[in-house]
C-alpha cells in the first residue's frame, strides 16, 4: 500500500491539472448559442428566454438595461451573430415569487393587481421580478405609485443626517402624515429627496417609453404623496441599502454578456459605497437606526409571522378620499429586500379584498411576503 501512495498522489495531481485546463477552456456546447440566437439565462445557466419567444415585462427590463448600460440592443446582438445574456434572476426566487402571487390572488377580486420584486442587498442583483399576471402592464417596474408611509424612513434619514436627535422609533411608528410633515420642516424637503436618492431611488425612470423624473415638487414628498411616486422596484432597491447597513449597490438585471465565441462583451460593475455619509461608520449607524426602529413595529416586528425580517407597511388613499387605492409591504433581511405591492387598476377604484375590506399593508401585501418567505425557508 505504501508503494501505491506516491502513484495515487501523482494521479490526483494530474487530474487536478486537467480539471483546471477544462474549466478554463470555453464550453462551446453549454455556453455558445446557435448563430444569430440570443438567449437570456437565469443565474444557474438555465434558459429564461430566447429570441422568437414573446417578450415579457422582465425581458423588456433586461433589454432596457442593456441599452442604458452597455449600449446594446437585442436586435444588435442577434445581427452580430448571437449572444448569451446572463441575468441576476434566481430561478428559485423567481418561481417562489410567482407562486406566492398566485396563492394570494386566488379567490380575490379580479380588479386587484400584484407584484413582488426582490433585490440582493449584498450586490444589488435583482433576484426576482414578478410583475403580476397581466403581460400588458408591468406592476413591478412599469408603474409609478405613491409609497405613502413606506417613504417615511427617508424623512428620518434626512433628519439624522442633519444631526438632529429624536426618538426614531416613535417618529416612524406613528405613521402620521402630520408628524412627518412637522419632522421635515426643520431640515427642508431637499435633504429628504437627497436621502432617498442616496438610498437608491433613481432620478428618472422609463415608463412606457417615456422618461419620468422621480421626486419632483415639495408638497407631498414627505408624506409619500403624488410627488413621491416611484416603482415597486425602486422601493425594493432603496430598502436594500438599509439591509446592507448603509452600503449602496446599484440594482441591476444583468451580470454579463458573451458572444458566440465565448468572449465577454459586457460585465456589470458592482461598485459599493456608503450611502448616507462619506464616513462608512456614520452611514451604517444611520441605516441601523432605521432598521432598529422598524424591527419594533407592532405589525412588522411581530415575530410570529417572520423570524428574520424587518419591514415597513403602508397604504395610499387618493387626496380627499377615504378609500385605499394600493398598499405596500417592504421587507428585508441581510440576504434579500422585497417590495410587495397590491392595488387596483385605477387609483379611483378602491382596493378591497374578497370580503369587501380595504387592502392595507398588513393584509394582502403582508401575505405576499409571508408566502414568499415560507417558500424560501424550505430550501
Amino acid at each position: 500500500m505504501k508503494r501505491l501512495l506516491p502513484v495515487l498522489g501523482a494521479l490526483v495531481l494530474v487530474a487536478a491539472v486537467i480539471a483546471v485546463v477544462v474549466l478554463q477552456r470555453p464550453d462551446t456546447k453549454a455556453a455558445v448559442p446557435p448563430s444569430g440566437d440570443v438567449v437570456l439565462q437565469y443565474t444557474d445557466g438555465t434558459q429564461l428566454w430566447r429570441v422568437g419567444q414573446p417578450e415579457t415585462p422582465l425581458v423588456r427590463q433586461v433589454a432596457a438595461e442593456l441599452f442604458a448600460k452597455a449600449r446594446m440592443t437585442l436586435d444588435q446582438l442577434r445581427e452580430s451573430g448571437g449572444a448569451i445574456v446572463v441575468t441576476t434572476i434566481d430561478p428559485k426566487v423567481q418561481s417562489a415569487a410567482a407562486e406566492a402571487i398566485r396563492a394570494v390572488a386566488a379567490g380575490q377580486p379580479a380588479s386587484l393587481r400584484y407584484s413582488l420584486t426582490a433585490v440582493d442587498p449584498n450586490n444589488g442583483s435583482i433576484r426576482a421580478y414578478a410583475p403580476g399576471d397581466d403581460p400588458a402592464v408591468d406592476y413591478a417596474g412599469g408603474v409609478l405609485k405613491e409609497p405613502g408611509p413606506a417613504f417615511f424612513p427617508f424623512n428620518v434619514v434626512a433628519v439624522l443626517q442633519a444631526g438632529k436627535t429624536l426618538d426614531v422609533r416613535e417618529a416612524l411608528l406613528k405613521s402620521d402624515n402630520a408628524v412627518m410633515s412637522d419632522l421635515v420642516k426643520d431640515v427642508g424637503i431637499k435633504p429628504v429627496i437627497t436621502a432617498a436618492r442616496q438610498a437608491g431611488v433613481p432620478e428618472a425612470v422609463d415608463i412606457d417609453g417615456k422618461k419620468a423624473v422621480l421626486l419632483v415638487g415639495e408638497a407631498g414628498v414627505a408624506v409619500g404623496g403624488s410627488e413621491a411616486r416611484m416603482r415597486p422596484l425602486d422601493l425594493a432597491a432603496s430598502y436594500a441599502t438599509f439591509a446592507a447597513e448603509g452600503t449602496r449597490h446599484d440594482a441591476h438585471f444583468v451580470t454579463h454578456i458573451t458572444n458566440v465565441n465565448g468572449e465577454t462583451l459586457y460585465r456589470a460593475i458592482r461598485a459599493a459605497k456608503p450611502a448616507f455619509d462619506v464616513d462608512p461608520l456614520r452611514s451604517k449607524d444611520i441605516a441601523n437606526q432605521i432598521t432598529a426602529a422598524l424591527e419594533n413595529d407592532p405589525v412588522c416586528g411581530d415575530r410570529s409571522w417572520s423570524s428574520s425580517s424587518t419591514c415597513r407597511h403602508g397604504e395610499w388613499r387618493p387626496d380627499g378620499q377615504e378609500q385605499v387605492s394600493h398598499a405596500w409591504m417592504v421587507a428585508y433581511n441581510p440576504q434579500i429586500s422585497v417590495a410587495a405591492f397590491v392595488g387596483s387598476d385605477q387609483a379611483s377604484t378602491p382596493a378591497v379584498d374578497r370580503e369587501g375590506r380595504a387592502v392595507v399593508g398588513a393584509a394582502l401585501p403582508k401575505d405576499l411576503w409571508t408566502a414568499l418567505e415560507e417558500k424560501m425557508k424550505r430550501w
